[in-house]
């Protein structure tokens, strides 16, 4: 049976695009020439709640410290990526000592990754061209007064802003838990994957194994008594564009290498008990593969799924663009069963990931629809994989 989408506050904007700033008494302290450890012992500082508009948000102070003559940014995962093309709602303000503060007023469901970028000068188009804003994330830091990290897929480490009524999963916030049996198992063309044993009642299939292997996924599922977990390796960023949106090269490789090199170790094969997963070109890698080939998995974890992918595209695709797969739901059946989930501040890909979801109940699946508080990001994306894996033990 489909269940109706979940809702979840966007960050409010201001008329410059980027999230409403506000003064707060951490900002007004740090002006003042106070050391942020003597204002708090916890960076970002949250503030109580405060009514703007109808709703409750909180103000949260960001600090950054950087050297003379340098102007800073936040690069807050997807929430300031809406205004590449004028940084200046994401600048912060000099506040004396080389020290940067900026105050934004947001939710208090976000969970978010974020950085900072510094430089002499920072262009206010610096996001107008793809290697402009690559150069953004080539500046970026992470933030020394927060402990809660985690790597992005660049392989630099990012801060974690975890709100007050943000979801949480235990799994992910008992690093060194216990290890689980590892096993490597070679793959004839591709690289090889990884295989977590857990419990072997279900399997899950989670592509971009090697971002997951950093992450420490392999604790959180020893922590969490979580399933036999097969890490399916991507490769540069590359080899993962040139296979996983493809169907007509994924599922060759699913069917031909992956699963008999996999059932061969673990003793067999079980579409039916079998959870395949991913996000951005993984999510769509992961929906492709229980939309046609079900004797692969019968059920998709979809994250942020890049629906909008068209093959033969090269131009970016306009905002709500839906691409081949969903085209084609218009004319197929399906039997799998889709828990699908995107983020309030993933413009794109949000209204996306509703059409998929309609498109596989129209088809005859089973689809249900999660909006997390967030961007393209796996602050949120490794809570709600563990959300969803939880789901299905309870049935």
């Amino acid at each position: 049976m489909s269940t109706p989408s979940v809702p979840a506050p966007a960050v409010p904007r201001a008329a410059d695009g980027g999230p409403i700033r506000v003064d707060s008494d951490a900002h007004d302290r740090l002006r003042r020439g106070i050391h942020p450890d003597e204002i708090s012992a916890r960076w970002p500082v949250v503030g109580d709640p405060i009514e703007w508009d109808g709703r409750m948000l909180r103000p949260v102070t960001f600090v950054a410290e950087a050297p003379p003559g340098h102007e800073v940014m936040i690069h807050l995962n997807g929430v300031t990526d809406a205004h590449r093309e004028d940084i200046a709602p994401a600048l912060m303000e000099h506040v004396g000592a080389g020290r940067h503060a900026l105050t934004y007023l947001l939710p208090a469901e976000l969970r978010v990754s974020y950085r900072f970028a510094a430089d002499p000068v920072l262009p206010r188009d610096a996001g107008r061209t793809r290697e402009g804003w690559l150069r953004i994330h080539g500046l970026g830091r992470a933030d020394p007064r927060n402990s809660e990290t985690l790597l992005n897929p660049l392989g630099a480490r990012s801060s974690v802003l975890t709100m007050p009524e943000a979801p949480r999963h235990p799994g992910w916030e008992s690093p060194g838990a216990g290890d689980l049996p590892i096993t490597t198992v070679p793959l004839p063309s591709r690289h090889p994957a990884t295989v977590v044993h857990g419990d072997p009642s279900r399997v899950l299939v989670l592509f971009d194994g090697e971002w997951w292997e950093r992450l420490g996924v392999a604790s959180a599922l020893a922590y969490r008594g979580g399933p036999l977990t097969v890490l399916v390796p991507s490769g540069s960023l590359a080899e993962r564009a040139a296979l996983l949106p493809h169907p007509e090269r994924l599922l060759p490789y699913l069917a031909e290498e992956l699963v008999p090199a996999v059932a061969e170790a673990i003793g067999g094969w079980d579409a039916a008990r079998t959870v395949v997963a991913g996000q951005s070109f993984g999510g769509l890698a992961a929906a492709l593969t229980v939309c046609l080939r079900p004797e692969i998995a019968q059920t998709a974890i979809v994250q942020s799924g890049s629906f909008h992918f068209r093959a033969g595209q090269t131009e970016r695709p306009p905002a709500g663009q839906t691409g081949d797969l969903i085209e084609g739901l218009s004319r197929a059946r399906v039997s799998g069963r889709f828990v699908v989930q995107a983020g309030t501040e993933e413009p794109g890909m949000l209204p996306a990931a509703s059409a998929f979801t309609d498109a596989v109940q129209a088809a005859g699946g089973d689809a249900s629809l999660r909006v997390f508080t967030g961007g393209h990001d796996f602050a949120w994306w490794r809570i709600g994989l563990f959300d969803a894996l939880d789901a299905f033990d309870a049935l």
